[in-house]
């Protein structure tokens, strides 16, 4: 078997750590992202059954432990918190996935996941150069250029805030989607935090007073994180170039409003460790293989997630008045055909199909 680096102190590049040792890779070793980030500890994960099996099945201790598993996911209008639909999560999401949903902080899950010995906790001394002269593969799990300044807010067609408020929310064990007036507000909740996602139109600046009262500390908390462009999220062409492969923000951006999407890497990092392991003595066979079958599922997460935002933020009186009633109609009377509808990417299982 051939040596390993793993590049990036993010909980995808852990995750490839993890599965590249489980592999049966001895010589993996993981260094420190060799970018500045700034990531904020109390970040949000919203970790789906498709990510959370992974996880399980890498850590010496379950997701559940450090995590919030929400019971339901509502739906309600911003100004008056009316529930317009909703559906059940809990145990009935484990039943029908074969996994929890959990949400839980970056930091939580990092102190989870980084507890092994492949692990160089100091920065990273070398250069990527240096790093791919010593080993055979290179795993990078994030981007190699330097974040946009925070004030660059001219560029995208959405802006994005966003708040983490430690409190003890009524709704702290619902995943709620709030919709305005061309504006959406995503609430999750960890054990210690409430987490908050805003998304805007470009120019069409958040008003507290169309907004419900019970999501003031919210607003007394929102800093603006960056803009959004659907037409530029796009997916790499390449997910692999022989000695290298790329996992999650190394080849695609998370999307705004999927927050269940973020943690889409590890999917890729289970999935390079299972060609690896398939195809030991030849590294490009496994990395074209690994290529093939996530690159379309991260094309697909793509435009799910631009279909969504499109849904959530409608600026016409009329579309937003039809959209209320379809979203209503198909979660009060027809949940069955709501719940197949996200199938394809919660009950997404690489585990079943790449052991």
């Amino acid at each position: 078997m051939y040596s390993v680096a793993v590049i990036g102190d993010s909980p995808v590049a852990h995750i490839a750590a993890l599965a590249s040792k489980a592999a049966g890779f001895a010589d993996t070793k993981q260094f420190a992202s060799l970018r500045k980030t700034t990531t904020d500890e109390n970040t949000l994960h919203c970790i789906p059954a498709s990510v959370s099996r992974i996880i399980n099945a890498l850590s010496p201790l379950s997701i559940e432990s450090i995590g919030l598993c929400p019971d339901r996911e509502q739906v309600r209008l911003g100004r008056s918190a009316y529930l317009l639909s909703e559906l059940p999560l809990g145990n009935f999401y484990l039943e029908r996935y074969g996994a929890p949903l959990v949400n839980c902080t970056r930091k939580e899950l990092l102190e989870l996941l980084a507890q092994h010995e492949a692990f160089d906790v100091d920065p990273a001394k070398k250069s990527l150069q240096e790093i791919e002269d010593d080993y055979d593969l290179a795993i990078l799990c994030d981007g190699l250029q330097a974040d946009p300044p925070s004030d660059e807010r001219n560029v995208g067609g959405y802006e994005i805030f966003s708040a983490n408020v430690a409190e003890e929310h009524l709704l702290r064990n619902a995943n709620v989607t709030w919709i305005g007036k061309g504006q959406v507000i995503l609430q999750r909740s960890s054990k210690s935090h409430t987490h908050y996602t805003f998304i805007t139109h470009n120019q069409l600046p958040f008003e507290e007073p169309h907004w419900h009262d019970s999501l003031a500390p919210a607003f007394a908390n929102k800093s603006f994180k960056g803009t959004f462009n659907p037409l530029q999220h796009l997916v790499a062409e390449r997910f692999q170039d022989g000695r290298r492969a790329y996992l999650g923000d190394a080849c695609y951006a998370t999307h705004p409003g999927f927050l269940e999407s973020h943690n889409s890497g590890m999917e890729d990092a289970w999935v390079l460790s299972r060609m690896m392991e398939n195809y030991e003595e030849d590294i490009g066979d496994g990395l074209r293989e690994y290529e093939r079958f996530r690159r379309p599922r991260a094309i697909r997460v793509a435009k799910a997630g631009n279909q969504r935002l499109n849904l959530l933020t409608q600026k016409s009186s009329n579309s937003r008045f039809w959209g209320y009633v379809g979203q209503a109609l198909s979660t009060r009377f027809l949940p069955e055909i709501a719940m197949q509808k996200q199938d394809w990417f919660h009950q997404h299982n690489v585990i079943k199909g790449f052991r």
